[in-house]
């Protein structure tokens, strides 16, 4: 996997993964054609210097090997439209995408052990000139991948170069002397090429965040919380999948500002939310939603789970700062919008407010 450049953020990182494997993935297509064009070249080129009956096995072979990979691209970017694949589960379609290559790139670098006869070396020349121009489309499409772009140089080249020393020649010697430096100024030059595109990545992912975050807690702000609810809700009622929400307010805030002062209450307000960044997991949002006011949204979460969360954080809460916290709950359901489920949880924290403070209401 891609190290994320200069981002410290766990979501920040997710968001960047996402946005990176995404952008593989979207390349594909323009890679396929491309890929296409040069099989049906290599195919005509193997029929016309060895024996037509090998091209057409190598070219069949070569779109059989392809096949799977093109239906996985087609069901990545459709669970992508369609919510089923976020951030948080988008990561491990990288890995399907290597392995998946793995048989394409080696049926097709199979084109250099055709049995070419006395057309060898212009055989071997063509290979080269038709790998070379993949590569370079290959750094384009897989850019956000090095692993992906590495793999196909490494098959594409390395038996060629092999192939190249056990020919006699002028021709032949210069060609492999040639290769050789060619792909060991790649193998130092991909990688920067890489890195490069993964910073502007990693720029624009930070950048978003920024506008996204409050810069006092680094917790989500209501701007993250709407951008966020407009993927969950279609996608909790599309998969039947219900979340919860806890609202907390910090009791007594205002008494503790005016007796310790604002630097200490803000020190209590940044204690709080790494509390609740620490208690949730990676796929729950948590936001500053007010001055002293928290909201998480937990996916995936019915009542009485969302319950044990506000245990364990009113209990983190009381034994590692000055302060306690009250919450209201609510579970969404298909007939409220969310404005009135954060109301719900609204009128609950008030009900725990009345009853005394330091407890919640579900």
């Amino acid at each position: 996997m891609a190290k994320a450049p200069n981002l410290k953020d766990g979501d920040d990182k997710l968001d960047f993964d996402f946005e990176r494997i995404c952008i593989l993935y979207s390349n594909t297509g323009t890679g396929y054609l491309g890929m296409a064009a040069a099989a049906l070249c290599m195919a005509y080129f193997i029929a016309a210097m060895s024996e037509p009956m090998y091209a057409t096995i190598w070219f069949i072979a070569l779109m059989a090997a392809y096949l799977p990979r093109v239906i996985m691209s087609n069901r990545f970017n459709r669970k992508v439209d369609t919510g089923e694949i976020d951030k948080v589960t988008a990561t491990p379609w990288e890995n399907y995408f290597f392995l998946a290559s793995i048989p394409p790139f080696v049926v097709f670098a199979a084109a250099i052990f055709m049995p070419y006869g006395e057309n060898i070396l212009v055989s071997l020349m063509f290979y080269s000139s038709v790998s070379l121009a993949l590569i370079a489309g290959g750094i384009l499409t897989y850019s956000t991948s090095l692993p992906a772009i590495l793999l196909f140089l490494h098959v594409a080249i390395l038996p060629l170069i092999a192939r190249m020393f056990f020919l006699d020649g002028v021709v032949a010697n210069t060609m492999s002397i040639t290769l050789v430096i060619s792909y060991i100024l790649l193998i130092r030059l991909i990688p920067r090429q890489n890195r490069v595109l993964l910073e502007n990545i990693a720029l624009k992912i930070e950048n978003k965040s920024q506008s996204l975050t409050d810069p006092l807690t680094n917790l989500s702000n209501r701007r993250r919380l709407t951008l966020h609810m407009e993927n969950l809700i279609p996608a909790s009622l599309r998969r039947n999948d219900p979340f919860s929400i806890i609202l907390l307010d910090i009791d007594y805030f205002k008494q503790y500002n005016d007796t310790h002062g604002h630097n200490a209450g803000d020190e209590v307000l940044v204690q709080v939310s790494n509390i609740l960044k620490e208690c949730s997991r990676d796929q729950d949002l948590v936001v500053r939603y007010g001055g002293e006011e928290f909201l998480l949204v937990l996916p995936s979460t019915n009542v009485e789970a969302a319950k044990i969360l506000m245990e364990r954080i009113a209990k983190t809460i009381r034994e590692e700062t000055d302060v306690t916290v009250s919450g209201g709950l609510a579970m969404h359901s298909p007939d409220i919008e969310f404005d009135e489920l954060v109301r719900q949880a609204d009128v609950k924290l008030y009900s725990a407010k009345t009853a005394g403070r330091d407890r919640f209401v579900a």
